[in-house]
């Protein structure tokens, strides 16, 4: 156990001293809550209560107070999906996987040594980062939004099922990286389902719904949003591409050669 704990200690201290993990960070926990407070002072211009019927301006009607915030989660999303699929892929250059394996010789806890360190990482920095989201927004809204620390049930609920829906993603692109060995395929499967294509075959077809973007976005579905808020299905269908994902990932770490080229 005390070298299990030692591998997972290992992959934390990779993670967190990679570049890439110091840009993820400055953007989801920087840069979203800004455009959450920018976004938040054009409501306040043209009111809390506006429609696209009073605004042409605006696609959509807005949602409730207790959802406001929640329409900038997809941009910290997009994010974490690349930063999952370059930690997977990551593995297998530079030849670190050949380092990890002299230290600790069993392919299994390597691999759930590395699933942990990502959860733990992915955890700490999706509730850091859609916290503050949320924060600044109502503290943008001034006096017509919600208590910025308090906020509502409502809100801490949505925060936690954006958090979740950050975490699987996030684990389900680092198992697709690590299967292929390419941060190119999660991204390509992932990314272009984030920017409205997995919501568009959601809308058209039913199977849309099982993509796992789509089925993500049920989780955080405010009463504006094109799909039903149904967290259960939603999470459901996310959990069973993610664990379908790992078991293959898994089964091609303890079969195949760690690669890579001198």
């Amino acid at each position: 156990m005390t070298t299990f704990s030692r591998t997972i200690r290992f992959e934390l201290i990779k993670i967190c001293s990679s570049r890439v993990w110091w840009v993820i960070c400055a953007l989801v926990v920087v840069i979203q809550p800004l455009l959450a407070f920018i976004t938040a002072k054009s409501y306040v211009q043209i009111g809390l209560d506006a429609t696209p019927e009073t605004h042409p301006q605006l696609v959509e009607a807005l949602p409730p107070l207790d959802y406001f915030g929640f329409d900038i989660v997809p941009f910290g999303l997009l994010l974490m999906v690349v930063f999952g699929g370059i930690i997977g892929a990551s593995e297998y250059k530079h030849h670190t996987l050949r380092t990890t394996l002299l230290s600790q010789s069993s392919r299994i806890k390597v691999f759930c040594a590395k699933v942990l360190a990502l959860l733990i990482c992915s955890t700490f920095i999706s509730f850091l980062a859609i916290t503050t989201t949320i924060f600044f927004t109502h503290f943008s809204l001034g006096e017509q939004g919600l208590h910025p620390f308090y906020l509502s049930t409502i809100a801490w609920q949505f925060i936690g099922f954006s958090v979740l829906d950050w975490i699987l993603l996030t684990i389900l692109s680092f198992g697709i990286g690590m299967l292929f060995r390419n941060a190119i395929i999660p991204l390509a499967f992932l990314v272009p389902q984030i920017y409205n294509l997995g919501n568009y075959l959601a809308q058209r077809w039913e199977w849309g719904q099982y993509l796992p973007v789509a089925a993500g976005n049920l989780l955080f579905a405010t009463p504006t949003y094109p799909l039903k808020h149904d967290p259960l299905n939603g999470g459901m269908v996310l959990l069973i591409w993610l664990i379908l994902t790992l078991i293959t990932s898994y089964y091609a770490f303890i079969r195949n050669d760690v690669g890579g080229k001198y």
